[in-house]
């Protein structure tokens, strides 16, 4: 096993070794060596990659760890149950002044939500891949700002495909001294590869999606949309950061948070692929969005814009759209949106895929006792989404992606 905690840690040939091995397996916009070296490089990062090889010094596993900090100020925002040892528990947690915070180490992408902690080859073992992940896991990152070890551990995220109706949180089939935790699902859009451009997809949408479509367009006409290049996104680093900051700083849940160098080092190392729309208002810049573009899938990374504006010109609506046109320009076969805004994404096409982490709190034994009882009763507050296709359910405990056959 070999680790890179800095960008120079590890030549080109190990990268090389790396990128072979990923092409192999299933797709990972955030394993891929150009998202792993973009967060090597950010300085203000706990991060690390790890790379295993066998006897004959071919790569036979992959993963990314970060050290970072979850925080939750949301009480009951997030989780429903009506155990009373759940609000018990709910209350304990959170008894410093409503905010429940811990240190925290990530196996997978802190800024995304996805299948992105790992990869192994097919001959590696249950058994062998647990013992491969928990030495990991116990490393110590080589950095500046390092502390000690966080005593809780994450492996995010795994999809499921348990019925909706079936509690999967609680006592984890990952392992018996860990917990499993569903969050809000992802919500996703599987394309048709005959659909060419927005008309295609918005023809197969039912006629209350085809008009928000419509009305999204007029109500953000007023906006002129500009490519950032890499030269503008140094340049307008702060405002950038800024905007995101006032979204950012609105969430009830925070697992890490963008660093202001990350949009930088992300557009250096994808290129073209990384498009960050500028959204100006006036000549004034109002907004941006940004994600990773490639042949399998549009990942929407982050957004930021000012809340004035988006509540008069629909900003953040026309950025969603904006991802499905990249998307069906490109060609992929997936649109990933992320975990917010539920009921705004399912009014557009989007179908929430289940996601669910393992978790485990070291030397903790109450607080992971508690978190146990609170992930074993409760389950992720899913509003009722819309139904924007023609063919298909459109119920939280009942959805199905368009079909594309």
């Amino acid at each position: 096993m070999i680790v890179a905690s800095k960008l120079e840690d590890w030549g080109d040939d190990i990268w090389h070794k790396w990128d072979a091995f990923l092409t192999l397996r299933s797709h990972s916009s955030f394993l891929d060596s150009r998202s792993v070296k973009s967060a090597l490089s950010v300085e203000s990062r706990s991060f690390m990659s790890v790379c295993w090889f066998d006897d004959q010094e071919e790569v036979k596993g992959i993963a990314m760890i970060e050290d970072t900090v979850a925080t939750s100020q949301a009480r009951g925002q997030f989780l429903k149950a009506d155990s009373p040892f759940f609000k018990l528990a709910q209350s304990f947690l959170y008894r410093n002044q409503g905010v429940f915070s811990l240190n925290i180490r990530v196996m997978g992408s802190v800024l995304s939500s996805g299948d992105h902690a790992y990869r192994f080859d097919d001959l590696v073992s249950e058994a062998e891949r647990r013992s491969m992940i928990d030495e990991a896991l116990a490393l110590t990152i080589d950095h500046e700002e390092t502390k000690a070890l966080p005593r809780t551990f994450m492996v995010k995220d795994h999809y499921s495909s348990v019925p909706w109706i079936t509690r999967v949180s609680g006592k984890s089939n990952w392992d018996a001294k860990w917990i499993d935790v569903e969050f809000d699902p992802v919500m996703e859009i599987e394309l048709n590869p005959e659909w060419k451009n927005l008309d295609d997809y918005s023809a197969a949408l039912r006629k209350k999606s085809r008009a928000k479509l419509r009305r999204i367009d007029k109500d953000s006409s007023s906006l002129a949309l500009r490519e950032l290049s890499f030269e503008d996104v140094v340049e307008n680093a702060d405002q950038l950061f800024n905007l995101y900051s006032k979204v950012y700083g609105r969430a009830g849940f925070k697992l890490g948070m963008l660093h202001k160098n990350d949009l930088v080092s992300l557009k250096k190392y994808w290129k073209d692929d990384f498009p960050v729309l500028g959204y100006y208002f006036e000549n004034k810049l109002v907004g941006f969005q940004c994600g990773i573009v490639t042949d399998e899938s549009v990942e929407a990374f982050f957004v930021g814009f000012n809340l004035i504006e988006n509540k008069t010109h629909s900003i953040y609506q026309r950025m969603l759209l904006e991802f499905i046109r990249q998307g069906v320009a490109r060609g992929v076969k997936k649109i990933s949106l992320g975990r917010t805004a539920l009921d705004i994404k399912s009014s557009l096409g989007a179908c929430p895929k289940r996601l669910v982490c393992h978790m485990k709190v070291n030397r903790r034994p109450i607080i992971h006792t508690l978190m146990r009882a609170v992930a074993s009763s409760s389950s992720p507050k899913i509003p009722k989404l819309k139904r924007a296709w023609e063919d298909e359910l459109t119920s939280p405990l009942g959805i199905s992606s368009h079909n594309v056959d």
